[in-house]
């Protein structure tokens, strides 16, 4: 069976540490945090971010429990900001061991998003990191899974990926016959999650953040596991806000990670 990652959006008890032991209990391999996140209205942080001056002490959390860090967040592309305002935040993910980057593109001046994110791959490969590149329905610059390839192909940058979150693909559109056309090697990592139809989208957000657990919508996702190629990471990413409120984040969590295995284990 695939190895599993656990989006920290999915369980955000404890903050990093707590997702650490979270997913070292869950026998997991993985998790995808933070090390720069959007804030709200009042300037605060959206989500648990890793202190930099506890990184250190974070970094022996993570190693005492044998958990590897798969994305580190939140990097986007975004007009009238340059990504070098980034390289603290990609410094401290190096410095975690993190895999990759993870960035979305609102910037929809074509030109200078290619730009910014030639710049943002050149920024991680200087420091041993891929760069995920997720599409969304409401990332302006980058809103479909062709829209990804087109992407990756102009760039033609070593560490760049794509990443495909099953909300995201369904919602724009995308089909399964569209990703079995995509080459598999420049796909980087998936995100788990389910849904209870079809319709396309470009305003999903509260969708994006109530989401439904693996198995238990219409997404076809036994279908697309069988399409990922064995390097392609797999992070369950099902964050509920309103059944979460009703019950305890990590019995959620935990009840995500288990019908992602169930899945993946019927998928074999």
């Amino acid at each position: 069976m695939r190895k599993l990652a656990l989006h920290q959006i999915t369980m955000l008890d404890g903050g990093p540490e707590g997702l650490v032991r979270f997913a070292a209990d869950a026998g997991l391999n993985g998790i995808c945090l933070f090390t720069a996140t959007p804030r709200d209205a009042n300037g605060q942080n959206m989500f648990p971010v890793v202190d930099p001056a506890s990184a250190p002490a974070f970094k022996r959390v993570l190693q005492d429990h044998d958990i590897g860090v798969i994305n580190a967040e939140y990097f986007p592309v975004m007009p009238q900001q340059d990504v070098s305002v980034y390289l603290p935040a990609i410094h401290l993910a190096a410095a975690l061991g993190a895999k990759r980057l993870v960035t979305h593109i609102h910037e929809t001046n074509r030109q200078r998003a290619m730009d910014q994110l030639s710049k943002l791959c050149a920024m991680a490969l200087e420091h041993g990191l891929e760069v995920g590149l997720e599409f969304t329905g409401f990332s302006g610059g980058c809103s479909s899974l062709a829209d990804a390839v087109t992407l990756h192909h102009q760039l033609n940058q070593p560490n760049l990926t794509i990443a495909v979150d099953t909300l995201h693909l369904f919602r724009t559109g995308g089909t399964l016959e569209q990703l079995k056309t995509v080459d598999p090697a420049i796909i980087g990592y998936a995100q788990l999650c389910d849904g209870p139809n079809f319709q396309l989208s470009n305003d999903y957000l509260d969708e994006a953040m109530s989401r439904m657990l693996p198995g238990e919508g219409v997404f076809p996702l036994k279908e697309l596991v069988a399409l990922l190629a064995p390097h392609v990471d797999i992070d369950v990413e099902v964050p509920n806000a309103a059944l979460v409120e009703k019950s305890d984040r990590q019995e959620w969590a935990q009840r995500a990670v288990v019908a992602s295995r169930n899945l993946l284990t019927d998928g074999k």
